[in-house]
């Protein structure tokens, strides 16, 4: 009897605090969908709040804003895109390669619906990936796409991050994730965590020049723990997938070699005086050849730096760039990828990351299907060797590089497919312009892309890149050569492409948002505010599209209506800080 009461008192007393927190509001749900009647049909939404057990509150990312039927309908081929920015479409999803896939799949197998539900977020990583396929394996998907491994270091619990505790063991991670998923967890995170993590202010969201806070050595203790934690969620979330017998297309991840120079460089600890100061004179002279595109004579310097301490990133960027020069692309290949692994600011998927995707591709019991994304953007470089091709900067895709990497992905994915969809292959893929057609990628949103990364570009820590200006005059030429092809009848036809794009696909709440962004700028407001009322009716239970609308209908001048949208973004969320804020002002 004592024994059962020192377990059933507290059990019973913690079961009663939970329910009253819950009772009373308090907290969040973990759950990534959450129901939404839509015209009196029943989807499923992004919970906005998923992402609070893995980031301070301030900083959470927002998943991309959609609906999904909570019943898939007859005739319609689900697609869920697991991943982290590079797979959500960054720096506009709207254009990303899930948006890519579907076009590519519709166009070539007319008669199915095929539907791409993409679960990327921004810096998240498979610890937060893990849940959602817990989630979506309950929700009839037809096939997986898992294209992750940019976040493990950086992202919550990895060696490097900024947002938790650095890499504690995975049985660890999963306990804190559990007490969080309750309130009693969240109740005790928001009490324990004043003046840490979790005080960090929306303005201090900084990107990736968050994480050079933390250098990391490619065999940093703390480093190969966030390796183990990434082998175990992948093949955890790979039994998933096999439990729901859904087939699995498991992808390596590509990065920018050629054309990113690392962030961080650092020396071996273990150097003496002595020793660094001959390293220092061979990078030295080999800089000064290199310099005088004297390459041989570089590679002859930059090679006796390597014999003292070879794992210097910028070393083996240098040494890769000298070797291209003299046509030696396999070398070349072999001293960038060596530059990516030893970068101090692990922010690309390195070589161990992909070797543990790979092995867990070839040791998976499911439907598992591997495909080497590295290689595919390989065969489409030039120099084999992925590069600004296919890259704005160091993981993130071009339109060329989605539709690249989508149609790769069809490829396979074709081989997948059951014999009822492959009796309607029309024959061949569409191209990259009739996929930025479909997706209204007008002249104008390129132009605004090329613009984004071309300021992305121009702040810490891509300024500390020893080919920051080579790159920045090349973002200034891609978006000058959307200028030069603008002309008088370019806003005409802009618009007409939107249109197009709206009436093939009415319910497109991504296509109707860039539609009114687009009308916003070139001055047709009362438009722009209609487009942005469309969204809002496809998506009543997401909050971003009526702050959006709220910020429109304030510079309009109507502020009653403005106070009306917010009032409807603060019911969906309370704590949107956004919308506090702006009502404030208004």
């Amino acid at each position: 009897m004592r024994f059962a009461a020192m377990l059933l008192i507290p059990a019973l007393f913690l079961g009663i605090l939970e329910l009253a927190l819950r009772v009373a509001g308090f907290g969040y749900s973990t759950n990534f969908w959450v129901p939404s009647t839509i015209d009196g049909e029943e989807y499923l939404v992004p919970n906005t709040q998923f992402t609070y057990r893995f980031f301070p509150p301030a900083l959470a990312r927002a998943p991309l804003p959609m609906r999904m039927l909570a019943e898939k309908p007859e005739g319609t081929y689900r697609i869920f895109l697991f991943g982290e920015s590079a797979a959500y479409g960054d720096p506009d999803p709207a254009y990303g390669m899930g948006r890519q896939l579907e076009i590519l799949l519709r166009e070539r197998f007319p008669g199915t619906e095929f539907e791409v539900i993409c679960t990327a977020m921004t810096a998240i990583n498979s610890h937060a990936i893990l849940p959602l396929a817990r989630e979506s394996a309950k929700l009839d998907g037809d096939l997986w796409i898992i294209y992750m491994g940019n976040n493990e270091m950086v992202g919550a619990y990895g060696a490097g991050t900024v947002f938790s505790s650095k890499a504690p063991p995975l049985g660890v991670v999963r306990g804190i994730l559990f007490l969080k998923s309750t309130r009693i967890g969240q109740l005790m995170d928001t009490l324990l965590s004043g003046g840490s993590n979790d005080s960090m202010d929306r303005d201090d969201w900084d990107g990736i020049n968050m994480f050079t806070r933390t250098s990391l050595r490619y065999n940093d203790p703390s480093r190969l723990t966030a390796y183990k934690n990434f082998r175990g969620n992948l093949e955890d979330i790979l039994k998933i997938g096999k439990k729901a017998d859904v087939p699995v297309l498991l992808s390596t991840v590509a990065s920018n070699l050629k054309d990113c120079a690392p962030f961080i460089s650092l020396n071996d600890k273990s150097l003496g005086t002595s020793r660094l100061s001959q390293w220092e004179q061979f990078y030295a002279l080999g800089r000064q050849s290199e310099s005088a595109q004297a390459y041989g004579e570089a590679l002859s310097y930059y090679s006796q730096a390597a014999e003292i301490d070879p794992n210097y990133a910028e070393l083996q960027y240098r040494m890769g760039q000298s070797f291209l020069a003299m046509g030696n692309a396999e070398s070349a290949l072999e001293a960038f990828e060596s530059a990516r692994d030893h970068d101090g600011l692990a922010v690309r998927a390195d070589t161990r990351i992909n070797l543990i995707i790979q092995n867990a591709a070839k040791n998976a019991e499911g439907k598992v299907s591997l495909l080497d994304s590295a290689k595919e953007l390989s065969a489409e470089s030039s120099g084999i060797i992925p590069g600004k091709e296919h890259f704005y900067e160091h993981v993130h895709l071009t339109l060329n590089g989605n539709y690249a990497l989508a149609r790769a992905m069809a490829e396979r994915i074709t081989g997948m497919l059951p014999s009822v969809i492959l009796d309607t292959d029309s024959g061949d893929w569409v191209s990259l312009e009739t996929c930025n057609r479909e997706l209204a990628a007008t002249l104008w949103d390129q132009h605004r892309l090329w613009n984004n990364m071309l300021k992305r570009g121009s702040v810490p820590p891509h300024t500390a890149q020893s080919n920051h200006r080579a790159n920045l005059e090349y973002l200034t030429q891609q978006a000058q050569k959307v200028i030069a092809q603008i002309t008088n009848k370019t806003p005409q036809e802009d618009r007409a492409l939107y249109l197009e794009a709206i009436t093939k696909y009415p319910n497109d709440n991504l296509i109707h948002a860039r539609f009114g962004q687009y009308l916003e700028a070139m001055g047709s407001r009362n438009e722009a505010i209609a487009q942005f009322q469309k969204v809002c009716e496809l998506l009543p239970d997401v909050e971003w599209p009526h702050f959006y609308l709220a910020e429109l209908f304030f510079r309009a001048g109507r502020k009653d209506e403005a106070r009306q949208s917010l009032s409807r973004a603060l019911e969906i969320r309370p704590d949107f800080a956004q919308a506090l804020n702006k009502l404030s002002e208004i």
